[in-house]
């Protein structure tokens, strides 16, 4: 048996997101950004020029004065402490998954 609701949304493929697809989408960025703001000040920097301001490693050198290298080996490291910290925790994290029966 399907849900009246259920129809309608299903009916309507290009419709928004659920609203439990954005709760859970900004719980998770909430606890990602909590995972940052613990990592040392030039990791928490490079990270945010490489993925939030799309830039190169030669961009991010030339702003940071460091090398591409060095750009390299702090976003290598921030990224396996986040993959460490967010292992654990993101077990916690249960997909909400709607009825279709």
């Amino acid at each position: 048996m399907m849900y009246l609701d259920e129809e309608i949304v299903e009916s309507q493929p290009g419709a928004q997101p659920m609203p439990y697809e954005h709760l859970e989408d900004q719980e998770a960025a909430g606890f990602l950004a909590r995972i940052i703001a613990g990592l040392p000040p030039r990791q928490q920097e490079v990270l945010q020029l490489k993925f939030q301001n799309d830039l190169s490693y030669q961009q991010i050198a030339a702003i940071t004065k460091t090398t591409p290298n060095c750009v390299g080996v702090l976003i290598h490291t921030a990224l396996k402490t986040l993959r460490h910290r967010y292992r654990e925790p993101s077990k916690d994290f249960v997909s909400f998954i709607p009825r279709t029966n």
